[in-house]
């Protein structure tokens, strides 16, 4: 056999070889490509999920109805299909569950059309214990009820050793008082803290902020109220009311209430609430549950 005979010979073996090879590797790369569309794929389904579960969650209070139509509607904005929604009462949990079929195509060649793919995503309301936008009046613990019209500060001649409810948050004074009775304590506060009280009737920042938050929230009610009302304050929970001047007092829980106004005038104003219940930003854990809630996802 001549050598341009063995030449050509092991030069269409090597053709038919890479012919070969190049199927393989076109079919692997279409099968990585169906896998990654599919990976996509259940990755959307589940942030969907996360949302639904979220936001069912945060709708808790209005019970089941809620919670379902909430759920399902954060899920079909994400584009995907409804699937179940459950909510076990004994621990807030909200579980949404969806499936889907993703069609395939390189795998056809292999007789695989399509695969089926869920997700299932747990959200659970617990009692707030930490965050943001405090208003500095401390509430003494005891029983609330939904609606009820709660005295949150105090006149003068009401209160004890010159304290009237107010806390110093971030720093002392009245325009510090002010602007955190106005906007909201910037500062973080949490369960078990301790602060000081704000002693002084302090009826000019006092009236200033709340009139400005009546002002703003005019025509609400607090039947429809929610965390963006500027009549809606959350307020510290604290285990005792200040006995002696500036003195320090434990942060047990936080409540929010619905700002009716100001009754009196002077030194005998007082500030009116109603108290809520709702879910709002914060961080969350277990302790006294003063009708706050945030919601978290269960991993």
């Amino acid at each position: 056999m001549s050598a341009v005979r063995i030449l050509r010979e092991e030069k269409g073996n090597v053709a038919v070889l890479f012919s070969l090879s190049l199927v393989s590797l076109l079919g692997f790369a279409g099968l990585v490509t169906d896998f990654g569309m599919v990976y996509v794929e259940r990755q959307a389904l589940s942030n969907a999920v996360d949302a639904g579960a979220l936001a069912g969650a945060a709708a808790f209070l209005g019970g089941l109805p809620a919670i379902t139509q909430t759920a399902d509607r954060y899920v079909t904005q994400n584009g995907e299909p409804l699937g179940s929604v459950t909510f076990n009462a004994a621990t807030n949990m909200v579980t949404v569950q969806s499936e889907k079929r993703v069609p395939l195509y390189f795998a056809r060649v292999f007789g695989v059309d399509q695969v089926s793919i869920s997700a299932v995503s747990h959200a659970q309301a617990q009692t707030l214990i930490g965050g943001t936008g405090f208003v500095p009046i401390g509430v003494v613990q005891q029983n609330f009820h939904y609606g009820q019209l709660v005295q949150l500060s105090y006149a003068a001649g009401e209160g004890g050793q010159g304290n009237y409810g107010f806390l110093a948050l971030g720093g002392t004074g009245a325009s510090v008082l002010e602007t955190n009775m106005m906007y909201g304590y910037s500062g973080t506060l949490h369960v078990g803290d301790s602060v000081e009280s704000e002693p002084g009737v302090m009826t000019g920042p006092v009236a200033t902020a709340m009139d400005a938050r009546m002002s703003e929230g005019e025509g609400e009610d607090y039947t429809a109220a929610n965390r963006s009302s500027p009549r809606v304050m959350i307020l510290p929970v604290i285990n005792a009311f200040p006995s002696n001047g500036r003195s320090s007092v434990t942060i047990v829980g936080f409540a929010a209430f619905f700002l009716e106004g100001i009754s009196g005038e002077g030194g005998h104003q007082t500030i009116e609430g109603r108290f809520l219940q709702m879910v709002i930003s914060g961080e969350t854990g277990s302790g006294p549950n003063f009708g706050l809630y945030g919601v978290r996802l269960d991993l």
